[in-house]
């Protein structure tokens, strides 16, 4: 075992987890705001923790990605770097596009206009479905040979 495989496994480890950690926020936070008091009161404490999950787990992943790249000689293929700018593009929308949107839902919340926080709430949704578009793209980047 070269030193390259626990720094693969860490990779793929940090991939699934941003992979799934926001994953059901948007449709969570729709559906609990629809839900009206007393559940918006919980959404708070499940959503925070999952999109900085989603941040943290991005940024391990990228990190550990630089890592294997170092290790096999520093000459990454074109799908190599095609995913990377995916992943790092993504990265940037859930620290600039979903963390803010939801401060403003949360902050709609505490402030008891649940009107309110249903604009943020399809930003959220509709930037997290751009991120999904980023997944696939840097998914098809690191598999595909080209």
């Amino acid at each position: 075992m070269t030193v390259l495989t626990p720094v693969l496994f860490l990779h793929v480890l940090a991939a699934a987890a941003w992979l799934g950690a926001a994953l059901w926020t948007p449709g969570d936070v729709r559906r609990t705001l629809a839900l009206g008091r007393p559940h918006v009161e919980a959404l708070l404490g499940r959503a925070a923790p999952t999109l900085a999950l989603d941040l943290w787990a991005g940024a391990v992943t990228l990190l550990t990605g630089i890592a294997a790249i170092g290790l096999e000689g520093g000459v990454p293929r074109i799908g190599i770097l095609v995913g990377f700018a995916a992943a790092l593009v993504r990265l940037g929308l859930a620290a600039l596009g979903l963390r803010p949107a939801f401060r403003r839902v949360a902050a709609a919340v505490a402030g008891g206009d649940l009107a309110a926080a249903q604009a943020p709430a399809r930003r959220l949704a509709m930037i997290s479905g751009m991120g999904h578009l980023l997944w696939v793209v840097a998914l098809a980047g690191m598999v595909f040979p080209f």
